[in-house]
């Protein structure tokens, strides 16, 4: 199939530019409007074969144990090539720029701008995550109401579950400590009264999710994600997309331009997103 290539510039960061190219899905590519530079990428479906159903419904436990171990080898290998790529990323000046970049082409998309209920992730600089504060401030400024995520149960003997707890202010943040599952920084689990717990997303008179945005270790263009290998966001998604009451939230993956993979490798569990957003592009689903 014809590879596409195109170079632009990226916003406001004049002296970064991105080449990338297409082999195996067609794109389209628009402006989002005449006073920016970016880019709107039309997402088409995966055509991977990996993805398609099995002729044969009667293969054996040692081929399923085979499958499933060269799709975790094809993670793994993703996962270290992208955490390699990040650790190249500069620790003040382009790192700061770009993720600056990223989270104003978020504000910019319309699935951020039309959500009244928004859940989003403090973003761990150990970790080489897009930065979220300012998504995060923004979002709690302009009157929305905001969830973020804490992990809460036993790591090790396999009861840690995430949940997503609604913010109304940036010091309702706490930072990483012992009570941290994962050491990073989350909400607390009370109210300022360290007794009231604070609003789950989740709870039964919680108002409908309007959009998830989800960190993730790498993207691809069709919307496949991969995840850092806990599962959270997966085994969240799929709760709410079984919510009694409400329609399932959509989804938008935030990265780097370097984690955009050509493909990302799934299993039969992994959560597929409706938008990918990055420093110089945005891919939109079909």
């Amino acid at each position: 199939m014809r590879t596409t290539k195109t170079l632009y510039s990226i916003g406001s960061v004049s002296k970064f530019f991105i080449f990338t190219s297409w082999k195996r899905i067609n794109l389209r590519r628009y402006p989002i409007n005449k006073s920016s530079s970016s880019s709107v990428v039309m997402m088409m479906a995966s055509s991977s074969k990996a993805h398609a159903p099995s002729s044969s419904s009667s293969s054996s436990s040692s081929s399923s144990s085979s499958s499933s171990s060269k799709l975790n080898a094809e993670k793994s290998l993703i996962r270290k090539n992208i955490k390699k790529t990040l650790k190249t990323l500069d620790h003040d000046d382009a790192f700061t720029k770009l993720g600056a970049n990223a989270s104003f082409r978020l504000a910019q998309t319309q699935a951020f701008q039309s959500a009244t209920t928004i859940a989003l992730y403090v973003a761990s600089e150990r970790l080489r995550e897009v930065p979220t504060r300012d998504a995060i401030a923004n979002a709690l400024a302009l009157g929305k109401r905001v969830y973020l995520p804490r992990v809460v149960g036993d790591f090790a003997a396999g009861t840690a579950t995430m949940r997503m707890l609604e913010v109304t202010r940036m010091d309702e943040i706490e930072a990483a400590d012992e009570t941290s599952t994962l050491k990073l920084e989350e909400p607390s689990t009370t109210l300022s009264d360290g007794i009231t717990p604070r609003p789950d997303v989740e709870d039964e008179d919680a108002p409908p999710l309007h959009l998830v945005v989800c960190p993730g270790v790498a993207f691809d263009r069709s919307g496949g994600r991969l995840g850092r290998g806990g599962g959270f966001y997966d085994a969240f998604l799929c709760r709410m997309a079984k919510h009694a009451k409400h329609a399932p939230p959509r989804t938008l993956g935030l990265c780097f331009d370097v984690q955009v993979v050509d493909e990302v490798p799934r299993g039969e569990h992994d959560i597929v997103v409706n938008e990918v957003v990055t420093e110089s592009t945005h891919y939109l689903s079909t």
